[in-house]
């Protein structure tokens, strides 16, 4: 029996494809080091996770549960300049059993989400619920008349240059169905 007597070498990756995946991994990544070193309550978990229907990374935070935990997705929010969410926790059964505070938007191109699990009492000290529907605040509000646009989100090949970010606010698809039909 024979066997190789050279060594494997490891070829590096030429593929555009992986050499793309590779690049939105480390601007994933670095926005959640860049939020982590500046939100004062800490994660739980914090990930970049390959977001398959959009075939890149996406930025996570996981706050956990509780006051505390609702209290970090606040502060995330406020330093990428977004609106914070609260959505019904529901069981099999649709009984109502917590609350999600979370937040989806687009950091210099970078999908990011966070969220936390709090109870009712909870939720409505974090973030108390809206006292008009959103029909109402649509028509009472002039500058719902024309299109808003959002800002462009900066692209930049290298992770360490990332400046102030440009954001873009992705309104969850939980909260479009309802005020949409009304519930």
């Amino acid at each position: 029996m024979e066997q190789a007597t050279q060594p494997t070498t490891a070829t590096a990756p030429n593929d555009e494809r992986d050499t793309e995946a590779r690049a939105s991994y480390r601007r994933a990544r670095t926005l959640v080091d860049q939020l982590i070193d500046q939100v004062p309550t800490l994660p739980n978990a914090a990930e970049a996770h390959r977001s398959f229907a959009l075939d890149s990374y996406e930025a996570r935070l996981h706050f956990g549960v509780g006051h505390d935990a609702g209290r970090g997705v606040l502060q995330t929010a406020a330093l990428v300049d977004t609106e914070p969410v609260r959505e019904e926790k529901r069981d099999s059964r649709g009984v109502l059993i917590a609350y999600w505070i979370g937040l989806r938007t687009v950091v210099d191109g970078v999908p990011l989400s966070a969220w936390a699990l709090t109870t009712e009492a909870e939720a409505n000290r974090l973030l108390p619920p809206a006292e008009t529907t959103p029909a109402e605040e649509t028509k009472d509000r002039p500058e719902s008349a024309g299109e808003t646009t959002q800002p462009m989100p900066t692209v930049s090949t290298s992770p360490a240059a990332t400046v102030a970010p440009a954001l873009t606010p992705v309104r969850p698809l939980a909260a479009k169905t309802s005020r949409e039909t009304g519930a």
